[in-house]
This record gives structure tokens, sequence and C-alpha cells, in this order.
């Protein structure tokens, strides 16, 4: 069976929930709470660590990784049926966060380029990278992750020179209606972590995948925060509000010194790297998920048909901007809200009333390993 670390975790659960929420979270919470879009992240380390909670108490009163657990714990039916259609919600997720970077490269980059291009690379890339079984996806997350949270560190940074901080002002005055919005779109997007209730299962203590959630967590709020405040202070409130994504636009006036500038293009280079890697976690998640569902002897194979899936799924499900917006505004976050955190609630519900599974019996044990030595 193979193992993954605690910063190879780290790192998957950042590619799930940062790449993407740095490009549409900013447009979102300042359509939402204008100028006080920083301050909606402030509640998010409660709302966050319930979540965390939540995943928590299922990792632990679980003896096997989801979704066999939704069998464990709604009964073989019910849970082959909701396995079924967690199939294609990661697919979708997965086209998604692809149409997503589709749409920035054609409106912000290179807007004359065939999207199939954009499509057959990273598919391709992400392809190969299944094809090697999680032990290629844990250390593929290792590199795209790093190298990613230190350039975003730095072009903040860098940025301190641009702020404006009159432009902050007024601070706290929101309805209560847009601040809830704000708080409940912010911690929509932590709903992503949900594949740790897979992924636990593969360190070498399940325990410690506490810990990894809220170092997420707390990064998550960090970076988001921090970009959110850079945003309104460089470019302007009302400005932004004409951004689709505004934090491209931001990074477009860092300098450093009076020799370095027109770092947008980097920043490109490290969001291929970030989407990709969002892309390809939510493939293998929807790879494993049909092997368990459907009592296959391996995932890796599925990955060719899904590839097709996945490409035409980015292409149909949105035909212009505006249904990109739509999709990134009104239909994706229900689609996290239901899967990734009602549904997960719902089986937390029941696990509080079953023992904790604190060490398993010998022959679980070999049972599970026999179920994962498949996931290499």
């Amino acid at each position: 069976m193979n193992k993954i670390t605690d910063w190879q975790l780290y790192c998957i659960l950042i590619l799930l929930t940062m790449p993407v929420a740095l490009l549409e979270q900013p447009h979102r919470l300042i359509q939402i709470a204008y100028n006080n879009a920083w301050l909606t992240f402030i509640p998010v380390f409660l709302t966050g660590a319930g979540l965390v909670k939540i995943y928590d108490l299922i990792i632990k009163k679980s003896r096997e990784p989801f979704p066999v657990l939704l069998d464990e714990h709604l009964g073989r039916i019910i849970g082959r049926i909701l396995g079924s259609i967690y199939i294609f919600i990661f697919l979708l997720t997965c086209a998604f966060n692809l149409r997503l970077f589709l749409e920035f490269m054609k409106m912000m980059v290179m807007p004359l380029t065939p999207l199939s291009i954009f499509i057959g690379a990273i598919l391709l890339v992400g392809f190969i990278v299944i094809k090697t079984g999680l032990a290629g996806v844990a250390r593929s997350s290792e590199y795209l992750a790093l190298w990613g949270l230190v350039f975003i560190l730095l072009v903040l940074i860098a940025l301190i020179g641009n702020f404006h901080l009159e432009r902050i002002y007024p601070i706290g005055y929101i309805n209560f209606k847009n601040y809830s919005q704000g708080v409940f779109a912010a911690t929509l997007i932590l709903g992503k972590m949900m594949p740790i209730l897979t992924l636990a299962f593969f360190l070498a203590d399940k325990k410690k995948a506490t810990g990894v959630m809220f170092k997420v967590l707390l990064t998550y709020v960090s970076l988001l925060a921090f970009t959110a405040f850079a945003i309104i202070v460089i470019l302007g409130t009302y400005p932004a509000l004409n951004y689709v994504f505004p934090t491209f636009n931001m990074i477009r006036l860092v300098q450093i010194g009076n020799f370095l500038q027109n770092l947008d293009i980097v920043f490109v280079a490290i969001l291929i790297q970030g989407i990709l890697g969002a892309v390809l976690i939510s493939w293998w998640m929807a790879c494993f998920t049909t092997q368990k569902v459907f009592s296959l002897k391996d995932h890796r194979f599925i990955a060719a048909p899904t590839t097709l899936i996945i490409g035409v799924l980015a292409l149909i499900i949105c035909r212009n901007n505006l249904e990109v917006v739509i999709w990134s505004l009104d239909i994706m976050p229900l689609v996290f809200m239901l899967f990734f955190i009602i549904i997960p609630l719902l089986i937390c519900i029941i696990c509080l009333f079953k023992p904790d599974i604190s060490a398993l019996e010998p022959a679980d044990s070999k049972e599970i390993l026999h179920s994962q030595e498949a996931v290499g």
C-alpha cells in the first residue's frame, strides 16, 4: 500500500483549494462585500474549523476510505448510488476548474489560441501523472504547491509599495446579510478538502490529517484575506468590480526595485501549475471512486476514458464568458455546498452514534491493505 507524508497531503489540499480561489474568490467577495471583502475571512477561521472537525470525526469513525465509508455508514445501496454520483461530481469539478482556466487564458493572455490546445496539454500531462498512481500525484503536488506558495508570497510582499490605504475606508459598514453571504462564499471553497476522507487513510497515521487540515485552513485564510485586501487598496473597490480576474490585473502592477517588472507572465506559469494540480487531484479522486464503487482491480486504466469526458465537459458546460461567471457565482457553490459540506455533515451526525475506531483488528487491517494495494 502506498503511503503519503503529511507534507504531501498539505500540498495536495493546497492545490485543491488555492489556485482556483485566487482567480475567482476576490471577484466574488468584492461583488458581495465591496471594500470589506477582506473582513469576510475573519469568521472563516471558525466556520472552517467546524468543517475540519466534521471531516475529522468521519475519518476517526470510519474503517475504510471514501467512497467505501459511504457503504459503512449509509448502507450498501445508498452508498453505491451516492458513490456513483460523486464520480460525476469529481469530473464536473475537474472540468469546471479547467474551463475557468481556459476562460482566463482566452480573456487575459492568449485570446487567439484555440481552447483545444490548452485542454490537450493539461489533460496529457494529467493523464501521464495519474497513470503513475497516487505516489506520482503526491510527488507532483509537492513541486506544484511549493513553487506556487513561494511566488504568491513574494508577489504580495512586492505589492506593499503600491498600497493606497485610504481606499479601504469605510471599514465595517456592511449589512449582516451581505457579510454572511461573504463568509459563506469564503467557507465553501474549503469544502474542496473533502478528498481528505480518502487521502487520510494513506497517511502512516490518519489522526495526523486533522493537523494538516488546520494548517491548510490557516494558509487559505491568510493568503486570501491579504489578496483581497491588496486588490482593494491597489486597484480600488469599484475598478475591481469591473474585472473578472482582479488578481491578475493587480499582479500586472508589480515592480521589484526599478528593474524587475511585468511579472504577469510568471504568474501565468505558476497558475498553469496550480490549475494542473487542482485538475489532477479531482481527476484522481474520480478514478479512485470509480474503482471502489464498481469493485475494479485498479484505477489507473480509468484515466483514459475519463480524459475524453473531462475535455468534452470543459467545452460544453459554458458557451461564453457570462456563463462561466454564472457557474462560478451560482451553480458550483451549490454543488460544493451539497456534496462537500451537507452530505459529509449528515454522515458526521450518523457517526456521532458510533464508537471510535482507535485501533483496527488484524483482520480488518489486512482487508484495508488488500483494498488499497492497487492504488500504487
